[in-house]
């Protein structure tokens, strides 16, 4: 299978294939993986179905081109590498929030269900998902965190477990209460909450302790 261009490199506003997954978006988010057909996007778009398939081979690569348009939309105008590695918790911070808008949003938790409740019939879209949302922003985490490790800020011995681990403590228990319809994704207070724990209980377990001053013996 040929790798398909990146999302935001074949992104124009007005252009096809902008309008083919915003169409997508939108079939997708209204009746899930398994109903929606090609037709259905090309209609939803206004352009062929032939159109369709000239810019995405399949309705996986369709959902995941979704994912990543999602993602990229969400962080527009965010750069982890232009974060301070040495002001660790400022940055940690940051990051986490912006995880917690992008996870949290209306879309994120429709398409999460969607997964959840079709990827037995669908197995591919499990691989789909991983790759076009939870790698990417795990492999931008990781990258910090390495930075941060090499100026000093972090003891890391494994970044990518620790990347993982930082995902796990800023999704806590909100993400599955959202999913279930038991909170408020919106609510500001109980994000920031979230990202605040999540820093504090990350640096307890890898934050590199400042040296101690050396003492001057006189002779």
């Amino acid at each position: 299978m040929s790798v398909p261009q990146p999302v935001a490199a074949r992104m124009e506003p007005g252009s096809k294939p902008a309008a083919i997954l915003a169409g997508a978006e939108r079939a997708f988010l209204a009746a899930g993986f398994g109903a929606v057909t090609m037709d259905r996007v090309a209609s939803e778009a206004g352009v062929s179905k032939a159109t369709v398939y000239a810019h995405f081979h399949s309705k996986e690569e369709l959902f995941g081109a979704v994912i990543e348009h999602l993602s990229e939309r969400r962080f527009r105008g965010f750069s982890v590498e232009a974060l301070d590695p040495v002001d660790i918790e400022a940055s940690l911070t940051t990051i986490a929030r912006r995880f917690l808008d992008l996870v949290l949003s209306a879309e994120a938790i429709a398409l999460n269900r969607i997964l959840v409740g079709e990827v037995t019939r669908f197995p591919a879209l499990g691989q789909v998902f991983w790759a076009a949302g939870p790698e990417q922003q795990r492999v931008q985490i990781e990258g910090f965190l390495r930075r941060a490790a090499a100026a000093g800020s972090l003891a890391v011995a494994d970044a990518r477990l620790a990347a993982e681990q930082f995902v796990a403590l800023a999704r806590g228990e909100i993400h599955l209460r959202s999913l279930l319809r038991l909170e408020d994704p919106g609510n500001p207070a109980a994000l920031d909450a979230a990202a605040t724990n999540a820093v504090a209980i990350f640096l307890r377990a890898f934050a590199r302790p400042p040296e101690a001053p050396r003492s001057v013996v006189n002779s």
